[in-house]
């Protein structure tokens, strides 16, 4: 079966995307699957020559756009797709996380396919694709037989590790230029808000997590504050970025981050699955909630059940008379 790879290289964190890609296509793409392409949507934000080095195929077609919109990335594939015959790809690969689990669904539909999300496995079957991905609230691992063409599907996060992008002595590029594309379509007016420049989730030391729990906007922005000071990064989970209290690249969990941090401290968070995703590969996982029988308590490593104002007052304390320069140097597992 032929396929392509889809890079929405209007995001940050690309290269992060294509590590992903490359991880799934060596662990479950390796024998019945012939790349194609890499279809490489950008702006001018990043380096030509830079985006170039995180592809993880020998062919790369490029789509430049003004920015990001679903409406203007499908009709550049449908541009691409129509403009020579290539009827014959069967399977097309979307970065995990929302923006490509929202393009492979309607894509699939587009082109009367079939499509799965948040996908953690797939094996191929005559005719088809067996893809399996979580279900009844993760507890189990459902297996879905796809086999009308082309089949869409956008991984899950953390389904498969990162792999690095073997640099290439010659890469193929096919630069896609259709007209008209950059049209607004429905959108009248729009404004663009650089968002809050975060750390690594992946690569902080101590992460803090607010949950629903703090239970004000106010609240959450104290803890953020108390955070800081720390030295630590701060995170939310859903409920806290469906309230507004916070922005969502702190989002923490399945729809955002899925972080590795040394410690993590959830405070005022139940646990449900889809945050805890997100936080289980965390070295050291301490709860502080007031309910001794939320999740995230039998879960977590250590337990605080007590109101996270007295406790988290106690760890900045700690931290100011343990470590009076930059107590995030001080702050291990050890």
């Amino acid at each position: 079966m032929k396929f392509k790879c889809i890079l929405n290289g209007c995001a940050r964190h690309v290269r992060a995307q294509a590590e992903v890609l490359n991880g799934f296509m060596d662990r479950f793409l390796g024998q019945g699957a012939e790349p194609v392409s890499t279809i490489l949507f950008y702006t001018n934000r990043e380096p030509r020559d830079t985006l170039l080095g995180v592809v993880p195929t020998a062919c790369v077609e490029l789509v430049r756009v003004d920015r990001y919109q679903p409406e203007t990335i499908l009709a550049a594939l449908q541009h691409s797709e129509d403009k020579e015959d290539k009827k014959d790809i069967g399977l097309y690969l979307f970065p995990p996380g929302v923006a490509g689990a929202d393009l492979a669904v309607r894509w699939a539909f587009r082109r009367k396919g079939s499509s799965l999300v948040q996908v953690e496995q797939v094996a191929f079957e005559k005719g088809g694709l067996i893809a399996k991905r979580k279900a009844y609230a993760d507890h189990v691992l459902a297996g879905f037989h796809l086999n009308r063409q082309p089949i869409c599907i956008a991984p899950a996060k953390g389904c498969v590790e990162r792999r690095p992008i073997k640099q290439r002595d010659h890469l193929h590029v096919i630069e896609h230029k259709p007209a008209g594309l950059n049209k607004d379509g429905f959108v009248k007016e729009y404004q663009t808000i650089p968002a809050e420049q975060t750390k690594d989730f992946e690569a902080v030391k101590l992460l803090i997590v607010g949950g629903r729990g703090l239970g004000t906007r106010q609240k959450v922005h104290q803890l953020r504050d108390m955070a800081h000071a720390m030295g630590a990064e701060f995170g939310i989970s859903r409920p806290v970025a469906l309230n507004a209290w916070e922005g969502m690249h702190r989002l923490i969990g399945v729809s955002g981050t899925l972080a590795r941090p040394e410690i993590c401290i959830a405070a005022g968070v139940s646990g449900a699955a889809a945050f805890y995703a997100g936080i289980e590969k965390s070295k050291f996982i301490i709860a502080v909630n007031i309910d001794s029988q939320a999740r995230i308590v039998k879960a977590a490593d250590v337990a605080v059940i007590d109101d996270y104002k007295a406790v988290m007052a106690e760890l900045m304390k700690f931290f100011i008379s343990a470590t009076p320069k930059k107590a995030s140097n001080r702050f291990t597992t050890d």
